[in-house]
């Protein structure tokens, strides 16, 4: 049986992280320098719930993205797969103008095949 360790990932900027330690308070992201000790880092963290925390007992903190003493934060591991939201709304962005296009159809090449297709998607019947 292979066990893998847990992958932590900064909620601000995705990048991998490893802990040979406990998370302190003022901890941050050696890449962008974010709290690593927050609320948007915990896996209680929730924006869809009172409070936006599921650990009901939890004080309420103001700012989510600030470091804390919440007794309750425990960092939320990541999976390999997963990506970010803003990864998924760049990607989906992408299809939309060309960047990486959609399964079975390529990318306009020349400036005439994208305003042959432009002109195809609005003409008349």
């Amino acid at each position: 049986m292979v066990t893998s360790d847990p992958l932590f990932r900064c909620y601000k900027c995705s990048e991998e992280l490893a802990f040979d330690v406990k998370i302190g308070r003022r901890d941050m992201c050696p890449n962008c320098y974010a709290y690593l000790h927050c609320c948007k880092n915990c896996q209680y963290w929730d924006p869809s719930v009172h409070n936006e925390c599921l650990e009901n007992r939890a004080e309420f903190i103001r700012d989510r993205e600030e470091g804390n003493f919440c007794l309750y934060f425990t960092f939320k591991e990541s999976e390999e797969g997963n990506v970010s939201d803003a990864e998924a709304a760049k990607a989906k962005l992408a299809s939309l103008f060309g960047g990486s296009p959609t399964p079975g159809r390529s990318a306009p090449q020349t400036v005439d095949d994208a305003k042959a297709r432009l002109e195809a998607l609005f003409k008349k019947k």
